[in-house]
């Protein structure tokens, strides 16, 4: 292992072109890119040293990101202008380095300082008045006990220490324009798109939330049979959101049998009726078309609030508390 001399913390962001890329492909880019910047980046141990490039958490598949983070650290002191230039030079398409800051090198690793992510979210098969009664529905529950199946594995968890702040409101204008005619009345889904905006735990040791578990949560408020679909332009597929061991929840409807959510991508079945003759009740299809993880928050971060106007930005506008829901 070279020996680092200098640790730079990078802020950046992911666009289109890069939506699609896995996290290991990402990662693959990134140390490609450093070197043909002949950045001096210090090196692991072991027989194939790499660059030392930590993220501080992964992007799911198709999610857009504004504000991520990344610890570099190099062999031989840099000025900023310099290893900005040379980052630009080979930066992997769909990405763009915002800002850098000096840290010192023996401070604490970065993903154990994340404390909290910021996501926005364009939801179409919903109107913003249904959304919102499902979010303040959200908010006022003591609990909302889920099931995670991975495999053979599932795991009880309860999603609702990990919503720390949630809002529901239109889609903004960038969704809109991606959506076209499809939440027209005719066109496409027909019933209406929503924006959402959360602010989730993202903490190594108390636990992290998904935002796509939260849609389904929220399928789940909108209707007995509601699924959550992330749909391909956010990169994932068909989730079946039913009761997931909820209690004191809706009744199932007549004829109906839950399915349990799966929190990996993947289709699961859906809603099937028990008795010849009972009608089916209709489901709530929610699609995810916009997914943007707005920003990471350091745990220091989140106790003094917003230093500048950058993060004043990215901080979440108009979001509706736990507190202002009438939650202790």
């Amino acid at each position: 292992m070279s020996e680092t001399r200098q640790r730079w913390r990078l802020v950046f962001a992911r666009d289109e072109e890069a939506r699609y890329l896995s996290h290991l492909d990402a990662v693959t880019l990134w140390e490609r890119a450093l070197r043909r910047g002949a950045i001096p980046v210090a090196t692991t141990e072991g027989f194939s040293p790499r660059p030392r490039i930590i993220f501080a958490a992964p992007l799911q598949l198709g999610m857009l990101a504004e504000h991520e983070l990344a610890d570099l650290y190099l062999s031989e002191r840099m000025q900023a202008p310099g290893l900005r230039t040379r980052l630009q030079a080979g930066i992997p398409a769909g990405y763009r380095v915002l800002d850098l800051h000096d840290v010192w090198t023996n401070a604490p690793a970065l993903a154990p300082q994340l404390a909290a992510a910021d996501y926005r979210m364009t939801l179409i098969g919903v109107e913003p008045s249904a959304l919102a009664g499902a979010v303040h529905r959200i908010l006022e529950s003591p609990a909302l006990p889920r099931v995670l199946k991975r495999e053979n594995r599932q795991k009880s968890y309860d999603l609702r220490p990990l919503i720390l702040e949630l809002h529901a409101g239109e889609p903004d204008l960038r969704a809109a324009a991606e959506l076209g005619d499809r939440s027209a009345p005719g066109g496409g889904v027909g019933r209406g798109a929503a924006g959402l905006r959360m602010r989730l735990r993202h903490s190594q040791d108390r636990g992290s939330g998904r935002p796509d578990q939260v849609v389904e949560a929220l399928a789940d408020e909108l209707g007995p049979a509601a699924v959550a679909a992330t749909g391909e332009d956010a990169g994932g597929a068909a989730v079946e959101a039913a009761d997931n061991g909820r209690d004191g929840g809706r009744d199932i409807g007549p004829g109906m049998v839950p399915a349990t959510g799966d929190d990996e991508p993947g289709p699961t079945g859906g809603a099937a009726p028990l008795g010849a003759g009972t009608p089916a009740m209709p489901s709530v299809a929610l699609e995810i078309v916009v997914s943007v993880r707005e920003r990471l928050w350091l745990a220091d971060e989140l106790e003094t609030g917003p230093s500048s106007d950058r993060e004043a930005h990215h901080r979440p506008r108009a979001i509706e508390t736990a507190a202002e829901a009438g939650q202790d």
